[in-house]
């Protein structure tokens, strides 16, 4: 089978140097911002890996472009600049920056970070958003998540900032829809005074609500009280990037009063019946590939830890597989203790035709949280295609690069 890692990322790579070919002739450099070092430190090859850098600079990226250059090969790669501060007395403004750049195993490179004195053309991407507010869709090559509202069913119609659907593209055209729902409602909670549970997607215009765009990253900020649940401030992020196969999501449910919870869940996809089997990495390495439906016997054995690596839903005849990597879990609390929690663990569920997958932080028992208490968690929901030889070559492939990021250093000057 063709090897479908190697042909996004060189996608990548051609996508840059065509910028870069554009502006070389383009773009003085006007300003040396700060140089850092970059290391790859797993000993993988990185073809194309984004970096991203807070900068803090008497420029103003409102008229001026940042760009990046490579000291082994002085081109400039231009940076998308976002998440723009309030200045002190409009000199120093504070921004992100993130750019494209490619990394052998374990080698080492020196960049600068540069304002330049004319703004850049903005260059082409396949990532796309259209919508306004919280009705957006997002998409690039790989997939297209729409996060647009519904008259009905109810659980469609709140203007939350939630995937509702989502396209697996890739020759597959494939749609996983949830037709009760959202097909993310996490994280949702449980009270004792409410005879159901309600989730994110109940959000009804978070008060906070904020979105980048650019032409390497998209992203969206919420934060509110939990629907029905003023005590738990919840705080949510999607991250979608240009030319990958994942987006990420972050999440934090921090109590800033007490409550009484029976349920408490997060990591959550709910689809129709259109998968055939389900895998998971535990945290010793081990992988289990199983049947869907044969499911049952495997997990009342040994449940699918709290903490597995990864898992994944896939069809084998037809091949296309969506995963979670789980990149961060913590329930430290605001006095670096343990936050409560009642038999943690990874479940598969099915509801009607629907199969979902979700992490359980509280487990169906009344339980009190207090104060301070926080989960946090942040994972990289990726579309694949089962490879012949290796059936979950893409997903090990990118858990390895998720988890072992770039290493950033700044440059002291002499």
């Amino acid at each position: 089978m063709k090897n479908n890692y190697l042909n996004p990322v060189i996608a990548v790579l051609i996508f840059c140097f065509v910028q870069l070919a554009l502006i070389c002739n383009i773009a003085a450099v006007e300003k040396t911002i700060a140089r850092f070092s970059l290391t790859e430190p797993a000993g993988l090859t990185r073809e194309v890996t984004y970096v991203e850098i807070p900068v803090q600079a008497e420029i103003d990226p409102a008229v001026q472009d940042i760009v990046v250059i490579d000291e082994q090969t002085p081109m400039p790669i231009p940076c998308q600049v976002f998440d723009i501060r309030a200045t002190k007395h409009d000199i120093i403004h504070s921004f992100r920056i993130i750019f494209p750049i490619a990394l052998k195993a374990n080698e080492t490179k020196i960049v600068s970070i540069n304002a330049v004195d004319s703004k850049i053309t903005q260059f082409e991407s396949d990532l796309k958003i259209t919508g306004i507010g919280l009705d957006l869709q997002i998409e690039n090559e790989f997939f297209k998540a729409d996060l647009r509202t519904l008259p009905e069913p109810e659980p469609k119609s709140h203007h939350s900032g939630q995937i509702r659907e989502l396209v697996i593209k890739m020759g597959f055209n494939q749609l996983l829809t949830n037709t009760e729902d959202r097909v993310h409602w996490a994280p949702n909670f449980k009270r004792p005074e409410l005879e159901y549970y309600t989730t994110i997607a109940h959000w009804e215009s978070p008060k906070y609500y904020e979105t980048d765009t650019g032409p390497y990253l998209i992203q969206t900020k919420r934060q509110d009280s939990a629907p029905d649940h003023l005590e738990i401030l919840l705080t949510a992020v999607y991250r979608f990037y240009a030319k990958l196969p994942y987006f990420r999501f972050y999440s934090s449910m921090r109590m800033v009063d007490d409550v009484w919870l029976e349920l408490l869940r997060n990591d959550e996809m709910t689809m129709d019946s259109m998968f055939t089997h389900l895998a998971f990495q535990r945290p010793s390495g081990e992988i289990v590939d199983v049947k869907i439906e044969d499911r049952h016997d495997v997990l009342a054995a040994r449940p699918i830890e709290d903490n597995a690596d990864w898992l994944c839903f896939y069809h084998i005849k037809k091949g296309f597989a969506f995963g979670t990597i789980r990149l961060k879990y913590d329930n430290t609390n605001a006095f670096g203790e343990e936050s409560p929690t009642y038999l943690p663990h990874t479940q598969i569920g099915q509801w009607l035709d629907r199969r979902y997958w979700n992490r359980r932080l509280i487990h169906d028992h009344l339980t009190f949280v207090p104060r301070g208490s926080r989960y946090v968690e942040e994972n990289a929901y990726i579309v694949f295609k089962i490879d012949q030889h290796d059936t979950f070559k893409s997903i090990k492939t990118w858990d390895k690069q998720l988890r072992n990021p770039i290493r950033i250093a700044r440059v002291q000057e002499k």
